[in-house]
């Protein structure tokens, strides 16, 4: 796969079956020929612990904590010390400037092909480290794991684009759209939700005959044990309402996804609304496996005309990526400049967020940010080889 070429994807299994059982790995400890547990491949619906212990025994991971630094990848592979230098100079100010804040590029985005320096300060976000893979690292460790350890600070709990900084542009737009193209939900995912978002349009349109396109809005309710960690997303149906009625006409039909088990809660917004959920569409769920249905959600949610999401929710940042990649192929306006229309977050305070490009900060995981996906398809496939 073209696409692909010099990145080879093997899964788990195949990665156990080929290094571990063949006996391929060796204990950091003492150099030692270790096996993993009962020679054990398939760990599906398992407690994970042991597999973990033994990958951290048997390869070489880095204490990378994506809230402190900045994972960096030279662009030639050979050197890296000038990137180290890069660095120190942004933190002197050695060329007059103070250090980036992200206010300076609200409404400013950096060109994608800009120099190393420009997109480097641009992507900081705080962060005054750099960490390094470069060929040396690549060279001298066989297998590299990303471990994610809350206790170590290593939990990679951010997105892939905020994380990783390629210092050739070309890098960096070819890692973006891999992940846009290929890491996606599987099929019987994306076929179900395709049915349902037919289903819905078609509603919307036996609803209202003026309504040919079959619009629908969409919102994504995050209740429960979020509102312990997030305080301030604390919102009755009330506020909610309030909240929808500033973008969705009353009487509009609109799909909502959420964690809330009691359907009750929304009846202030029915009364308002033409009100779908997920199970509504129940006949065709009965051959899915349940687990699927929320990502399911999300892909409904991102087709609708309007979309508002629960700020500091990973599942509504992600719905707004999706957004976001889907503007580019239908060239909404304004994409350039980077702002994503249509898309907003309660509670009030945030409802803005996505109308105005905004460079990555914190919290990171709060939102998604739209150097993930503003102008990717430039230029060729870089050389990966």
């Amino acid at each position: 796969n073209a696409k692909q070429k010099g990145l080879n994807i093997i899964t788990m299994d195949q990665f156990l079956e080929r290094e571990a059982t063949s006996g391929q790995l060796n204990s950091n400890i003492d150099g030692a020929v270790v096996y993993p547990p009962n020679n054990q491949i398939i760990w599906d619906n398992q407690r994970l612990g042991p597999l973990w212990k033994y990958i951290r025994n048997v390869t070489k991971s880095f204490n990378w904590n994506p809230r402190e630094c900045v994972l960096a990848f030279p662009g030639t592979g050979t050197d890296d010390q000038h990137l180290f230098s890069m660095m120190a100079d942004v933190l002197i100010g050695k060329d007059g400037r103070p250090f980036p804040h992200y206010n300076e590029y609200q409404g400013r985005p950096v060109n994608v092909d800009a120099p190393p320096i420009e997109r480097f300060r641009e992507i900081l976000a705080g962060r005054r480290k750099i960490c390094m893979y470069d060929r040396n690292m690549h060279e001298e460790n066989p297998v590299v794991h990303f471990k994610a350890d809350e206790d170590a600070g290593t939990r990679l709990l951010t997105q892939f684009y905020a994380f990783l900084w390629f210092e050739d542009w070309r890098h960096d737009l070819w890692s973006k759209r891999f992940v846009r193209d290929n890491l996606r939900y599987n099929n019987e995912i994306m076929c179900l939700s395709a049915r349902i978002i037919n289903a819905l349009r078609n509603h919307a349109r036996q609803r209202s005959p003026g309504n040919v396109n079959g619009v629908y809005d969409a919102v994504h309710v995050r209740r429960g044990d979020f509102q312990q960690q997030f305080p301030t997303t604390e919102m009755d149906a009330g506020e909610i309402l309030a909240g929808l009625k500033e973008y969705i006409a009353p009487g509009s039909t609109i799909f909502i996804c959420t964690n809330e088990r009691d359907i009750s809660f929304f009846a202030p917004i029915q009364e308002v609304y033409d009100v779908s959920f997920l199970g509504d569409f129940g006949q065709m769920l009965s051959d899915i496996n349940p687990n699927y249905f929320p990502l399911v959600e999300q892909m409904v949610a991102s087709r609708g005309r309007v979309f508002i999401g629960t700020f500091y929710s990973t599942f509504s940042a992600y719905i707004a990526r999706l957004r976001g990649y889907y503007s580019v192929k239908e060239m909404h306006q304004g994409l350039m400049k980077g702002g994503l229309r249509n898309t907003y977050f309660l509670p009030s305070k945030y409802k803005k967020e996505m109308q105005l490009y905004q460079a990555v900060h914190e919290p990171i995981y709060g939102r998604d940010f739209p150097v993930a996906w503003r102008d990717i398809d430039r230029l060729e496939l870089p050389n990966v080889s």
